[in-house]
């Protein structure tokens, strides 16, 4: 038995909302904001997955 580590790539849309002068003002802040969004909180505001795919196995070890 072998131990692999795998990754996989999402097409993900996430959702939040923003209050601005404009829509330039808008999607400035939103890109501050998501900046400051810990990883761990992403899921909060993930909306859906479009496409899910395994992008790479790698071997770790095993016995």
């Amino acid at each position: 038995m072998q131990t692999y580590e795998i990754e996989v790539y999402q097409t993900a849309t996430y959702r939040f909302q923003i209050e601005a002068e404009n829509e330039e003002a808008a999607q400035g802040l939103a890109g501050e904001f998501w900046d400051g969004v810990p990883v761990e909180e992403e899921a909060k505001y993930l909306h859906s997955v479009y496409d899910s795919l395994v992008d790479s196995v790698t071997v770790k070890g095993g016995k």
